[in-house]
């Protein structure tokens, strides 16, 4: 059992995080484009099909011309506006705004945590100002707005802070790996290498 969960953690070594939420992405929101068109919905489900094929072309791009800035920056736009619609709309059950509370975590794990705070302010101010300007359009009670953004702002802390650890932490294994004079790290070697670093850093 240990040997499968290293080959799958190996696997998931060789992708980036990118690459990961187009894998997942792709396939749940075609899902819900088809639940939206059966339950009547045809206006979402519309949307979410045309994202779906744009998904599909950003997942194209990523696989022939590699991982660039902008194509984190453009899967969390469609992220934004389908999540931000969503949220507006209600969704299945009227239970839309439940995605918006991942999208924080989405974009620190993205584009990282300062680029990933940043969308996940933008998107905070986006929903507060279509609220305010188009009111006809929120399907939620003041009540119900006030808890969700209070949620949504722990989310993005949490998302925030777990981001800039995880980078820390890669900064000392590239730091440690410079040490070593190694080129990379496997999963099982990360527990040693790192009580080599804290016994370094210590003295």
């Amino acid at each position: 059992m240990n040997e499968d969960e290293l080959s799958f953690a190996d696997m998931l070594l060789r992708l980036d995080a990118l690459h990961i939420c187009l894998m997942v992405g792709i396939p749940f929101v075609a899902t819900f484009s088809e639940i939206n068109f059966s339950l009547g919905q045809s206006m979402l489900g519309s949307i979410e099909f045309v994202m779906m094929l744009s998904l599909s072309m950003l997942a194209w791009l990523l696989w022939c011309k590699g991982s660039r800035p902008v194509y984190g920056h453009l899967f969390l736009g469609h992220a934004a506006v389908l999540f931000g619609l969503l949220y507006f709309l209600g969704g299945f059950g009227g239970i839309g705004f439940i995605w918006s509370l991942g999208f924080p975590y989405i974009a620190c794990l993205v584009v990282g945590s300062v680029a990933g705070g940043m969308w996940s302010l933008a998107y905070l101010l986006a929903l507060v100002a279509v609220g305010f300007f188009v009111q006809e359009v929120i399907v939620q009670t003041t009540a119900q707005l006030l808890y969700i953004v209070l949620a949504y702002t722990a989310m993005s802390l949490i998302a925030y802070c777990a981001a800039v650890v995880r980078e820390a932490r890669e900064a000392r294994m590239a730091k440690l790996e410079g040490r070593l004079g190694l080129r990379s790290c496997s999963p099982q070697d990360i527990p040693t290498f790192l009580e080599i670093l804290e016994q370094s850093d210590g003295r």
